[in-house]
């Protein structure tokens, strides 16, 4: 690992966690949901960019803490590609630091080369996941790589790369590590995939010391949750075959219900509510468990399911008793739908928009960019859909979820062989 360039920040700062911050997979709770934030009301007709940079191809995401922005991308070192960590000062897009801390792979399909994972903002430290199944833990204050691991050399993941014969048992061998790994106070718990006792993997975060490895399935690119079900906290993950709840303690396997998809293509990030576990797939549609407890294991039952809903890359907004995200994607078309949270009934169903798109909900409003560049605010309401604003064109094409905060939506493009920038864009 070696660091492309580093400017020392002068003094200390903090990335603790404002109102209004986005420092990981999802935002601050990992549920899609900005805190502290005004509602916009409408969009800009054509909205001003505070500053653009240009950047490397990836689909990592963005997060923001602290006044800071953290993004990943692909980079150039001594002829090799490589995944690399960009911290910015947010209100100028000066670059603070930046580091390359794994290997990249060169694609040859339309997500194209890069990151995949939205990177981790925590304290002093940040986390990156890179697409062939590195894990490396980075000082916040200088972007020195304080530790690293490898999903395939220290845990057995087999990584085939594009899609090579025999990658056919998991997904995230063809199209590369996607899920977000998750923390607490003292551990990060990531999806290795490694099939022979380490498909998920508990770390200590400022050690990278291994506490436990546990299940053998193949890892997906759904991002994972941690949260108490039926009062015992547990990991929840979505793999290529299995939903399955690994108590956080020690890794014992607490529930699991198969999830067999096409291609092994589970995407979703599971929705966490009471003892209530939601997901969908493209394949099997979208569904419910409730999670309680069974002598030392505990069980997992289903509460609805709707087949006709078949979510493919989305994972959806809980607002007020609420479901808000992409219905079944046809060729690179999706409706937005609402879902009833309790039965999973379709209230409303308004076709137009593309096959990805990230949601960010504030207040009573959804904040929606769509992978082809479109910027929609519409009202998180159950009563039908109401678009309040529209702007056709904010990015390139792109699956990188941008961040909002302070009237100010960064937007990265992704695809392209150069060319690709990252935008401040004033929407107030």
């Amino acid at each position: 690992m070696k660091a492309v360039f580093s400017f020392l920040i002068v003094g200390l700062f903090s990335l603790s966690l404002p109102a209004a911050d986005w420092s990981q997979w999802r935002g601050a709770h990992r549920d899609g949901i900005l805190h502290g934030e005004k509602a916009l009301g409408k969009l800009p007709a054509k909205p001003v960019a505070q500053w653009q940079v240009p950047v490397g191809k990836g689909q990592g995401g963005l997060v923001i803490a602290g006044g800071k922005l953290l993004m990943l991308h692909e980079v150039n070192v001594k002829g090799q590609p490589m995944e690399a960590a960009v911290l910015m000062d947010a209100a100028s897009g000066k670059r603070l630091w930046e580091t390359a801390f794994a290997p990249s792979w060169q694609y040859r399909n339309v997500y194209g080369p890069g990151p995949r994972v939205a990177p981790h903002m925590e304290g002093d430290l940040i986390f990156c996941q890179g697409v062939v199944g590195v894990l490396a833990c980075l000082n916040a204050a200088d972007g020195k790589v304080l530790w690293s691991v490898s999903f395939e050399k220290d845990f057995g993941a087999k990584w085939f790369g594009g899609n090579a014969p025999g990658s056919g048992g998991t997904a995230a061998s063809r199209h590369g590590n996607a899920g977000a790994p998750v923390t607490d106070d003292k551990f990060i718990y990531a999806a290795a995939g490694g099939h022979q006792g380490a498909s998920v993997v508990c770390l200590e975060k400022r050690t990278g010391r291994v506490v436990w490895k546990s299940g053998n399935d193949y890892a997906a690119y759904t991002g994972l949750m941690l949260a108490e079900l039926a009062g015992v906290k547990q990991v929840v993950v979505l793999t290529a075959a299995n939903l399955k709840g690994v108590r956080a303690s020690d890794g014992k396997e607490l529930w699991s219900v198969p999830v067999v998809t096409g291609a092994a293509r589970n995407i979703l990030t599971p929705i966490l509510s009471g003892d209530t576990v939601t997901v969908a797939s493209h394949t099997v549609g979208t569904f419910q468990l409730r999670i309680t407890n069974s002598g030392d294991t505990q069980k997992a039952t289903e509460v609805w399911r709707n087949k006709d809903v078949r979510t493919n890359i989305t994972t959806p907004v809980l607002i007020d008793g609420h479901l808000y995200g992409l219905g079944t994607t046809r060729g690179k078309n999706s409706p937005l739908v609402c879902l009833e949270h309790k039965t999973g009934k379709v209230l409303w169903s308004q076709p137009g928009y593309t096959d990805y798109a990230s949601v960010i909900a504030m207040g009573d409003e959804l904040l929606i960019h769509g992978s082809r560049g479109a910027l929609t605010l519409v009202k998180a309401t159950p009563k039908k859909y109401t678009e309040l604003s529209r702007v056709e064109q904010v990015s390139q094409i792109s699956w990188n979820f941008p961040v909002y905060t302070g009237g100010v939506l960064y937007v990265k493009d992704g695809l392209r062989d150069g060319g690709n920038k990252l935008t401040a864009l004033k929407l107030r």
